[in-house]
């Protein structure tokens, strides 16, 4: 069956772009506008310019409910353009886009509380139309169990980016293209192997049955159904492609002692079929659980309540390979910080919310290497509001054809697009790790430092001479071409807050107020060599005092009173930077 939609027949520039799509996330639920006094509720955005996170307090903006689901989408320069919480659409001003209010119709509460239920696509060969796709929710009941959520039927609708001065608007609404109870959620999507065209995949509830759908400049087309491997348990939990479409990974978690179960299928990016299944059962159910590939698409990382798990996917006896890399250390916000829904960021990291509201992210910080080294950092990130299990739906959206596949039929080349991020070393400051993140299959790698030093790693160390400004460039090549990104590092001595006039501010501080930690996230670019944080309380005492490095630097005030703080950024005397920050005690 396909569904066609005239207008969608375009001719467009089939080479691929930036598709900075995944660039900023919406998290959070708001308590309405005005009914919130507790700076508990509300909105906030993770923004990846310059593949570095900046963390953005928008709580006084909107009224979205994130429970589980999320769907939020950029434009092609990376720029915020809508999300949907399951109920709404919002516009980039967080105002319900037009045609975008009252989504579902559910017999369960009004719809977002499962996660992966919306997946945003950019229609193949169009400059301006989103293909949106979602389940509707509804409540099944089980004997065993009680009850159940699950999805209802699969719908398709199109946005319209440039209406309304390009604020966007719903051109085709809720059309329905399949009839059946899916799984709860767990919408997903991969890159077809011509490079243009994608597949979309809905799971049947608790069956190991997946509806296909191809995505093309003329509409969606269902291609049909597969059945392969064991019939599941009924649960909650994600679905997901490896970065490089080979992978496609099922988590069912369950509410029985069974053990939640894990299911990991080869994928043919041509038929968009399932082969080679593997199943695994975790011994201990977690009743949420969720996870990612990293980006080299090597490891699988299962978070699974209390237990964090890597697997190696290309390792032939991968069921051997299965490692315990964290346990839950019991931290309570409000409630536990355990580990649920899982996301790989643009910026190569692989974050992860717990499994009820709290205001904590786990980060694993170089998910590419075999732990140890891929460094995970329970409660790496604090957010300003609570989060409830919620991180963005995302396909890999910068994944290219299949070169030299029977499915390589329409000209695509794989042109490499340079993207890199660093990080200071917090021992020695002039000495940087540089991380590629580069998309579309580069064969080489050339970084030149801006000193005269270069390399053709893809993870070099490099240790700057000293004090300056360096413009450190990456340029990555193939067969078909080459691009360059270049972004200043400033190991210099920057002026003082008196003698700023039109730079931007040398940190901010988020979240604020704050129960026990706050963060200062340094501006982008700069490094420092010899900055401290320095706290003060209200009578004007020094409470703690820690050295700086780039990115975000987290200040730990849990055994100190409730109230006013004063924070400067100081080197040798002098006051780089400086403002306040409100603790309001620990829950």
């Amino acid at each position: 069956m396909r569904y066609f939609i005239g207008f969608l027949l375009l001719f467009g520039n089939p080479l691929l772009h930036a598709q900075l799509h995944d660039y900023n996330w919406m998290m959070g639920y708001s308590g309405g506008e005005g009914t919130d006094t507790s700076n508990d509720f509300g909105l906030v955005r993770l923004a990846f310019a310059g593949e570095r996170l900046e963390v953005i307090d928008q709580q006084a903006l909107g009224e979205a409910y994130f429970w589980e689901n999320n769907v939020t989408y950029s434009d092609d320069e990376g720029q915020l353009f809508c999300y949907y919480d399951g109920q709404n659409i919002y516009n980039r001003q967080h105002l319900i886009m037009d045609g975008g209010a009252n989504w579902l119709e559910s017999d369960y509460s009004t719809g977002w509380i499962s996660a992966q239920s919306g997946l945003i696509i950019s229609i193949p060969n169009s400059d301006s139309l989103l293909a949106f796709m979602n389940t509707q929710i509804n409540n099944f009941e089980f004997p065993a169990s009680g009850s159940s959520i699950a999805g209802e039927n699969l719908y398709y609708s199109i946005i319209n980016k440039n209406q309304n001065d390009g604020l966007g608007a719903v051109i085709l609404r809720r059309e329905q293209i399949l009839e059946d109870t899916l799984d709860y959620g767990k919408l997903s999507a991969c890159r077809h192997a011509n490079g243009r065209d994608w597949w979309v995949i809905a799971a049947r509830h608790t069956l190991n049955e997946f509806h296909r759908f191809l995505l093309t400049p003329i509409g969606v087309e269902y291609i049909g159904a597969q059945k392969i491997g064991d019939e599941l348990p009924i649960g909650g939990g994600q679905a997901f492609f490896s970065p490089n479409g080979n992978k496609h990974i099922r988590y069912n978690s369950v509410s029985n002692a069974v053990g939640d179960h894990l299911t990991i299928y080869e994928f043919d990016r041509c038929t968009g079929l399932f082969d080679n299944y593997v199943k695994i059962i975790l011994d201990i159910p977690a009743l949420r659980g969720g996870g990612a590939v990293s980006r080299n698409s090597k490891y699988l990382y299962t978070a699974s309540g209390n237990f964090l798990y890597q697997y190696d996917l290309l390792d032939s006896n991968l069921l051997e390979t299965q490692n315990v890399v964290a346990n839950y250390d019991g931290f309570i916000d409000f409630n536990p910080t355990t580990f649920y829904l899982s996301q790989l960021g643009p910026d190569g990291k692989i974050y992860i919310c717990g499994g009820l509201s709290n205001r904590f992210m786990h980060v694993i910080h170089n998910p590419g290497a075999p732990c140890p080294d891929c460094r995970i950092e329970q409660r790496g990130l604090e957010l300003p509001t609570f989060n409830l299990g919620s991180v963005p739906n995302y396909p890999n959206y910068r994944l290219g054809p299949i070169d030299g596949s029977p499915c390589d039929t329409l000209g695509i080349d794989n042109l490499p697009l340079s993207r890199w991020r660093y990080e200071q070393d917090t021992l020695t400051p002039f000495t940087v790790q540089f991380y590629d993140l580069s998309d579309y299959e580069p064969a080489t790698w050339s970084w030149d430092f801006g000193e005269g030093s270069s390399s053709m790693d893809t993870l070099p160390a490099h240790t700057f001479p000293g004090p300056g400004t360096y413009e450190v460039c990456l340029t990555v090549s193939n067969a078909n071409g080459s691009d360059t990104k270049c972004k200043t590092l400033e190991f210099t001595e920057p002026v003082t807050v008196s003698q700023q006039v039109e730079t931007a501010p040398l940190a901010t501080a988020f979240p604020n107020p704050f129960r026990k930690r706050f963060s200062l996230s340094l501006r982008a670019g700069w490094l420092p060599v010899q900055a401290n944080a320095v706290v003060y309380d209200v009578m004007g005492r020094p409470v703690l005092t820690q050295r700086l490095s780039a990115g975000f630097n987290t200040l730990d005030l849990s055994g100190h009173p409730a109230g006013v703080y004063t924070w400067r950024l100081e080197e040798q005397g002098r006051v780089l930077e400086a403002g306040k920050v409100v603790k309001i005690g620990n829950r």
